[in-house]
């Protein structure tokens, strides 16, 4: 007999309806994430890769000005240039120069009234230069003249592809003796700014039609592809990179293409005269996103295929997933004569169906049982006696087991405590136990060496009055007996370091870590004392070498700010003023770059020999950073002794200083502020002060003092 089927949706259908509609959906969804993020990536990519190459070209850009300016400055005080009188001396070293560092195209050098009196290969020797600007603007300080065509040395010099540009250096000369000389000029042939940016982009830049671009202050390109060269454009990001700002933007050229630009300025992070050039590096849009462009199609093909290979992979393990069930549902249809299910067959097909067909296999199994079970059932209560009993049996033998692991655990207990009587008497701390009361009950070796008296002589007597100094008694005896209020003790349960007292009456410090174990009746107090003599040895010589300078031994700015309130407090106690120094070498940066940090270091540690032995020996002398010394003078008259000094310092920095590198003669600024009993100023203000007084001495000229 079979049960009729209703006329209903298969599973397998349903099934495979809802999963096709899900795959769909998700690779849609997924498709159109990996297209909007995917979008953004790539053109961010291609933002910071332009608006790296654009830092790259700016920062060889300015180091290159630098590099040229420092160069310059070197050879302006060069003693052959200052102080030769033959032209051929000084065109020797500036040809060595050029014959070193080709792209310089010019070096010459002008008496006062602008004729050139020495120059490479003798070009425009006696010729008269007044009117060129890099001779008008060096007579006074640095200049660096921007890009400008070649003039006078345009059929000089030797033909090259192109016309001759250049940027200018120029400096004044001056004699041994102080007395004006001329003017040092540098004409730095454009190649350079070409060979950096042919030496930024890689081949693969070039392939992809990336350029560089650099942009005078008027708007001309000076640096291009040549169908721009020396025209003038006006593009955001050339407004952008005038601002001051870098980044990349995109945006439309007059030729009418989108390109993806980067751009930043040169000459903003420069301290000396530097030439502001806006850099841009440019690439089309259309070729910076082609990469991302290919990787869409490819997503879409991959994605759509994907999509599709689901779906037919979602179908087939649908049906196959649904047979089982099938299976199932038709062997339950099957009745035999008596109305009885026949037979479930049991599935393998996957563990839900596996369990559903074993279940119900084991219903009808256990229906059919059912009266077999009925019939046995005396028979099974015999068994269930004999089964209790043995389980009675079993937990008896349980319950002896345990009697005999109670004993031995108690064994180990008693083993535990031996050990650990052990432990404490050989332990690197002393240990103390005391009863509520603060007598003695135990003492461990480690106590009797640390505090000189023996375990006998110790037990029985009173903790606090034994190892405590009696200064500090009266705390302890607070701390201690304030219990069982423990939480509010300041002993209790923590680790405190104390002095305490040997038998010989030596005090010394400890770290006291003190316990309180609860009894059946009262407490025990426990005690691990550890000696920390040497820690705090070592504390106080960190404390000490962190208050030092490491180059020059002096105080370090952290001692300074420490002992200058202290000074200030003198000052008001005592009522004599005090002074404030604040000195900085002048030109100390050219010895870091001339000669190395090495130099700079003994030259300093060399400088601060000098001071020291200048003032007093009450007086302070810190190095704050770098070539910046402040001197604290106390108990002085006035203004006229702070100049007093401050005069003898000038002239101690004017000896020359005989390095391993050189000999070389420097000056120094120092600014002066002074503090009297009635002023309000705090340490902080003072520097601030000093500072700003050492500043107006280098504008007034150098090597002199100001007071404020």
């Amino acid at each position: 007999m079979r049960l009729k089927k209703a006329d209903r949706l298969r599973l397998a259908t349903l099934v495979t309806i809802g999963v096709c509609a899900t795959v769909v959906v998700t690779m849609l969804s997924l498709l159109i994430l990996v297209d909007h993020f995917a979008t953004g990536y790539a053109k961010q990519q291609a933002y910071e890769r332009l608006q790296q190459l654009s830092w790259q070209m700016r920062d060889s850009l300015d180091r290159g000005i630098t590099r040229v300016i420092d160069q310059t400055r070197v050879v302006a005080d060069l003693n052959t240039v200052r102080d030769a009188n033959n032209p051929d001396e000084i065109r020797q070293i500036f040809d060595n120069l050029q014959n070193k560092f080709t792209n310089y195209a010019w070096i010459g050098l002008t008496d006062p009234s602008g004729v050139v009196y020495a120059a490479t290969g003798g070009l425009l020797q006696g010729v008269n230069v007044s009117e060129r600007p890099w001779f008008k603007n060096g007579q006074q300080q640095l200049f660096t003249g921007d890009y400008h065509p070649a003039l006078l040395l345009e059929k000089k010099l030797p033909e090259i592809e192109g016309n001759w540009r250049f940027v200018d250096v120029s400096l004044p000369v001056k004699r041994s003796n102080g007395e004006y000389r001329g003017v040092l000029g540098v004409h730095l042939s454009w190649e350079w700014a070409r060979g950096v940016a042919d030496a930024l982009l890689i081949p693969a830049d070039r392939q992809y039609q990336v350029e560089v671009l650099v942009v005078r202050d008027d708007g001309m390109i000076i640096l291009g592809p040549d169908y721009l060269q020396e025209t003038k454009i006006n593009t955001s990001s050339l407004g952008l990179a005038r601002s001051g700002k870098v980044g990349a933007v995109s945006e439309k050229w007059p030729d009418g293409r989108r390109y993806l630009t980067g751009y930043s300025q040169t000459g903003v992070n420069s301290t000396d005269s530097s030439l502001k050039w806006s850099v841009l590096i440019r690439q089309p849009e259309e070729i910076a996103l082609a990469t991302f462009h290919d990787l869409q199609q490819q997503i879409l093909m991959v994605g759509g295929g994907i999509g599709l290979l689901l779906a037919i992979v979602a179908v087939g393990l649908t049906r196959r997933l649904a047979k089982p069930l099938d299976d199932l549902s038709a062997a339950i249809m099957l009745q035999n004569e008596d109305g009885m299910i026949d037979t479930i067959p049991i599935l393998d097909g996957y563990h839900e169906v596996h369990l559903l067909s074993m279940t119900l296999a084991d219903m009808v199994a256990r229906e059919r049982q059912h009266v077999i079970h009925l019939r046995s059932l005396n028979e099974n209560l015999e068994h269930l006696v004999l089964e209790r009993t043995s389980e009675i049996e079993q937990k008896a033998k349980a319950l002896e087991d345990s009697l005999a692991q109670q004993i031995m655990i108690q064994q180990r207990l008693q083993d535990s405590e031996a050990e650990l009587r052990a432990t404490l008497q050989n332990a690197n701390d002393a240990f103390i136990a005391m009863d509520q009361d603060g007598v003695i009950v135990d003492w461990n070796d480690q106590a009797e060496r640390l505090l000189g008296w023996t375990r006998n002589e110790a037990l029985g007597q009173k903790a606090l009055g034994t190892m405590i100094p009696s200064n500090l008694l009266d705390g302890f005896q607070r701390g201690m007996y304030g219990f069982p209020n423990a939480e509010k003790s300041k002993v209790i349960n923590r680790r405190v370091e104390v002095t305490a007292v040997r038998r010989d009456g030596v005090e010394f410090p400890v770290e006291l870590a003190l316990a309180a174990v609860p009894l059946q009746q009262g407490y025990r107090f426990i005690a691990f004392l550890h000696d920390i003599t040497e820690r705090q040895l070592q504390q106080a010589s960190l404390k000490a070498m962190a208050l030092r300078d490491a180059l020059t031994d002096l105080p370090n700015r952290r001692a300074l700010m420490q002992k200058l309130p202290e000074s200030m407090a003198r000052t008001k106690r005592i009522g004599k003023p005090m002074a404030v120094f604040f000195l900085d070498l002048d030109g100390f940066k050219g010895v870091n770059d001339g000669y190395g940090h090495e130099a700079g270091d003994e030259l300093l540690r060399t400088l601060a020999q000098r001071i020291v032995g200048v003032v007093r020996a009450t007086d302070t002398v810190a190095r704050l950073a770098g070539d910046e010394f402040v001197v604290v003078l106390e108990m002085i008259n006035g203004n006229a002794d702070a100049l007093e000094v401050a005069e003898k310092i000038l002239q101690a920095i004017q000896q020359p200083f005989a390095l391993t590198a050189a000999t070389l003669t420097l000056s120094g600024s120092i600014g002066i502020v002074m503090y009297r009993p009635d002023d309000v100023t705090n340490p902080d203000q003072l520097i601030t002060l000093a500072d700003g007084a050492m500043y107006a001495a280098k504008k007034m000229g150098k090597n002199r003092a100001v007071v404020v």
